[in-house]
Formats: structure tokens, C-alpha cells, sequence
């Protein structure tokens, strides 16, 4: 079984709604809750593809974000060191990151705008109290597999044998209802919310969303 039906007793501190999140096994932890209904609509991606999508961390480490090894629910956030949009939603993305990792997830922020170097990535995530790993896409691999287009932006996928389903992509909350039109707080913490869905058995409501934020301009090489 793929996901156990335990509640975490720690609630997480949040600005929107949010349910208590439940754990997730390493082996095999969210196939069950992939209704039929979303099987046939929602994009895939074979593990062999994933699994090439190597990035490297700020250190130099090479990262497999998609690795069999590691656990079927995987989470990225396309980031930026200058898109305000972006930073506005740093506070948002340390909840998420919390709320995966609680669950037993993986969350990747991920650097796709040209000319960010490992330096400036660091020292961002430093200065913003981003503990997660911090990733780069200098050849827009990620992106394009993806096929993002602004940041901030959130993909969260699970495994089911060796196929990985697209659960949601969107922004991470509702702070930006548009460029120029920002509200005060969030009311609604999407990502969090899908997140919560899925590890407790129940459909993804929403599956995707507009993301509001800083374009992400092409490199121009193409995706091997």
C-alpha cells in the first residue's frame, strides 16, 4: 500500500486553509490515489525521461529530482533571484517545502533564468532562508519537459510504477491575482492544498492554474 491513513499530529502553521497531511511511504506512495478520472486527462512522463533530467545543486553536486530510489512524490518550484513576484512568494514556498517534507516528499527549487550562477542562487537562498536543495537549469531541461513559462510556478508529480503523473501546475497560492494586482495576504495556498488531496486519497480538485509571474526567457538550445 502506497499511502498509510495516519495523521500527522503536528498542524502546519499556514496563511490559507490547509489540511493536516498524512505520510508517505518511499516504495510506491501515491498510486492509489490517482482516481481514474484524472488517469486519462492529466499529462505523463516515463521514469526512463525523468530520470535522464540530471541538474546540479549550488555545491556542484549532481541531482536526479526524479530518481526511482527516492520517494513517488516529487515537487518543483521554478524560482528567480530578481523576479519580485518570485521572492513575494518566498514565505509561501518554505510552508510548501515544510508541508512535502512532512509527508515524506522531495521538493526541488529550481533556477531556470539565464545568468543565474551557483553564487547568486546561494546567496539568494541564504538571504531568504530557503532550505530546500537548490538547483540549476542553466539549458532549461526541466523547463521544457515541463514546458514552463514564468516564475514562480509549481509542478507536483507522483509515481506509480515506473510513470510519473502530472498532479497540478499553477502558482502556489493566490497572492497575485494578476501582474500589478496583489492582494494583501493569500486566502487560498493551492499547492498545499493538491499536496493534502493527495495524500489523503481524494481527487485533485484542480489540476491546473495560470501562473502569475516574471517571463521566463529561452535560451534558445534544444532539449536533447
Amino acid at each position: 500500500m502506497g499511502i498509510t491513513t495516519l495523521l500527522l499530529s503536528a498542524v502546519l502553521i499556514v496563511t490559507a486553509p490547509s489540511a493536516s497531511a498524512v505520510q508517505i511511504r518511499s516504495d510506491q506512495p501515491s498510486a492509489e490515489t490517482l482516481q481514474s478520472s484524472e488517469r486519462s486527462t492529466l499529462p505523463t512522463f516515463a521514469q526512463d525521461r525523468l530520470s535522464e533530467l540530471a541538474l546540479t545543486d549550488v555545491t556542484g553536486a549532481r541531482r536526479v529530482p526524479f530518481d526511482l530510489a527516492g520517494p513517488g512524490l516529487v515537487v518543483v518550484a521554478f524560482v528567480s533571484t530578481a523576479c519580485p513576484i518570485a521572492n513575494a512568494s518566498v514565505p509561501e514556498i518554505r510552508r510548501l517545502h515544510e508541508a512535502v517534507k512532512g509527508v515524506g516528499g522531495r521538493f526541488f527549487a529550481v533556477h531556470p533564468m539565464l545568468g543565474t550562477t551557483a553564487e547568486s542562487a546561494s546567496a539568494h537562498a541564504k538571504e531568504r532562508r530557503l532550505e530546500m536543495p537548490i538547483l540549476l537549469d542553466p539549458d532549461q531541461r526541466l523547463v521544457r519537459e515541463f514546458k514552463g513559462t514564468v516564475v514562480p510556478e509549481v509542478f507536483i508529480l507522483t509515481r506509480a510504477s515506473d510513470v510519473w503523473t502530472l498532479r497540478y501546475r499553477g502558482p502556489l497560492d493566490n497572492l497575485y491575482a494578476e501582474i500589478g494586482r496583489r492582494r494583501r495576504n493569500a486566502t487560498k495556498a493551492y499547492a498545499r492544498d493538491v499536496v493534502s488531496q493527495i495524500v489523503s486519497g481524494r481527487p485533485v480538485s484542480v489540476t491546473s492554474r495560470p501562473a502569475v509571474g516574471c517571463l521566463i526567457e529561452e535560451n534558445g538550445k534544444e532539449t536533447p
